[in-house]
């Protein structure tokens, strides 16, 4: 027995390694989410990120206002 991750995507569950098995081989899975994929998480780690990125500067590069400013230094 093995363990692979994957990604489940369209329907489909496609690894994410080198699985080395035949084509077609017929197995049994067993579904376990690993920890740190809920979305969420991930966007309140974007949030956090953004935040200190506006502390720093004043504001977030990419923003209307911020390429303004930027463009009159």
């Amino acid at each position: 027995m093995s363990r692979i991750e994957a990604v489940y995507q369209d329907g489909v569950f496609r690894p994410l390694g080198q699985v080395g098995l035949p084509q077609n081989q017929r197995v049994r899975l067993t579904v376990e989410s690993l920890p740190g994929t809920d979305l969420s998480e991930w966007l309140e780690e974007v949030h956090e990120v953004q935040q200190q990125i506006t502390s720093a500067r004043g504001f977030l590069p990419g923003s209307t206002p911020g390429i303004a400013e930027d463009r009159r230094r």
